[in-house]
């Protein structure tokens, strides 16, 4: 379980994860209207990278013994939650949009 230095850092990542949800309407207008006008595709590449370097970053310094591993990815996983969340909805906007 986190300890009081890590909870405010684990605390964010929680609230951020839910957040996520507020991806959807975008989507959706998007969607009906059939094109991204507006998007800055620079600032939407760079936000991918950084979600997806993110998310590699807490799989890839998981510890080796699968019972440490598994108590490791669940006191990660609102981080991962965001990172890879985030970025799947991004992979669906280009799949479905471009």
């Amino acid at each position: 379980s986190p300890d009081l230095i890590e909870m405010p850092g684990f605390i964010c990542a929680s609230v951020s994860w839910v957040f996520l949800g507020s991806r959807f309407p975008q989507l959706h207008k998007n969607l009906q209207r059939g094109c991204t006008e507006g998007t800055s595709y620079l600032l939407f590449a760079l936000a991918m990278m950084g979600n997806c370097t993110c998310g590699l970053s807490l799989v890839l310094k998981m510890p080796k013994p699968k019972f440490s591993w598994v108590l490791c990815f669940v006191h990660h996983l609102s981080w991962l939650i965001g990172s890879f969340g985030v970025l799947f909805l991004d992979i669906f906007c280009i799949i479905f949009l471009l």
